[in-house]
């Protein structure tokens, strides 16, 4: 038995570890996602990230976004095809035959698009539909519901391994939604990729931000094409308090589940700056999933159970240390425990 006392955390020094943060403005009923720090180079470069922040959309965006991307496969396994999912989030039924599909080139330019019926096809408000080549095999690769709705695209355009860009458009060529993805948006700890769907965590989270997106879990046979994902979460948690507070108490980095990854959620009344770090039993610093992150009213961040080396910790309690202020000086301090099993 043991327990952590901040008084006894020693400071990290230089060190740190970039991250994503972003700033909520709400004006009347339109909500605009700044990203003060679009770098996305600790991932890219070296294919992973200790932790991710999400600031919650409290409005649906006033922008083309009534269609979501919600999964993609890219990297199928042999004698497979590629996948789209899409989810309707708005409150009416969308006929698919004004919406087209397209990729976007590393010069920025966009692919022929392709429409994605050439029939009346209504998606009700909610419901989830499939794009994909072949259904055949993706059947043979994912247990499908019964009452999946599937449009098949023979020429769905092309979807790389290593990185690439999923755009709709409605009739008149606006941009609905847009995904630019890569391989290192997956869990950093998968080292086959092959056969892996990304899952978006919400529909409502922006498409085009890598921090909306998890690899679908292996008890979820690595993908749930036309059903809700994996890796989902709701973005209405309850909250009985302010704070932050951890979804589960232990996480597996190396296990099947959606465990795999732990959950700190957050919520405030008023604007405040966050630092979150993560010390080991014997106070030594881990990594950083937070430096001067300003936090919206709720949101949540979430560690892939990695240090700042993107290796996995032994086995055992793990201390994260919260130090949350706002601009009048209110300081307070918050330490969670949480286990990483063997």
């Amino acid at each position: 038995m043991f327990t952590f006392g901040a008084e006894l955390i020693p400071r990290k020094g230089n060190k740190k570890v970039k991250m994503h943060k972003y700033i909520l403005l709400s004006f009347s009923l339109l909500s605009i996602f700044f990203s003060c720090s679009p770098v996305t180079g600790l991932q890219e470069e070296y294919g992973f990230s200790p932790g991710q922040e999400f600031v919650l959309n409290d409005t649906a965006s006033t922008r083309l976004f009534y269609l979501s991307l919600n999964e993609l496969l890219f990297d199928p396994v042999p004698q497979s095809c590629d996948y789209v999912e899409l989810v309707n989030r708005s409150s009416d039924p969308v006929d698919l035959a004004g919406i087209n599909i397209c990729n976007r080139n590393e010069q920025g330019l966009l692919g022929s698009p392709k429409p994605l019926s050439r029939e009346r096809y209504m998606l009700d408000a909610g419901a989830y539909c499939v794009l994909t080549s072949d259904m055949e095999s993706l059947s043979r690769e994912f247990a499908l519901d019964s009452g999946l709705q599937c449009l098949i695209i023979k020429s769905l355009p092309s979807m790389p391994n290593d990185k690439g860009c999923v755009v709709l458009l409605d009739r008149q060529g606006n941009i609905i939604d847009e995904c630019p993805y890569t391989k290192y948006m997956h869990h950093c700890l998968i080292s086959d990729k092959e056969g892996i769907a990304l899952e978006k965590i919400h529909p409502d989270l922006p498409s085009d931000d890598v921090n909306s997106w998890l690899s679908a879990a292996a008890d979820a046979a690595y993908g749930t094409p036309g059903k809700i994902n994996s890796q989902y979460r709701s973005l209405e948690a309850e909250v009985t308090s302010e704070g932050f507070f951890a979804e589960q108490d232990c996480l597996s980095p190396l296990g099947d589940s959606r465990d795999k990854q732990l959950v700190l959620r957050y919520a405030f009344g008023d604007e405040r700056v966050a630092n979150i770090d993560i010390y080991n039993r014997s106070g030594a610093w881990l990594c950083s999933l937070a430096e001067n992150a300003l936090l919206g009213a709720r949101g949540f961040f979430v560690w892939q159970g990695i240090d700042h080396k993107a290796k996995v910790p032994d086995a055992g309690s793990y201390l994260i240390h919260i130090e949350h202020f706002n601009l009048e000086g209110d300081c307070k301090k918050q330490d969670i425990v949480c286990r990483i099993l063997p």
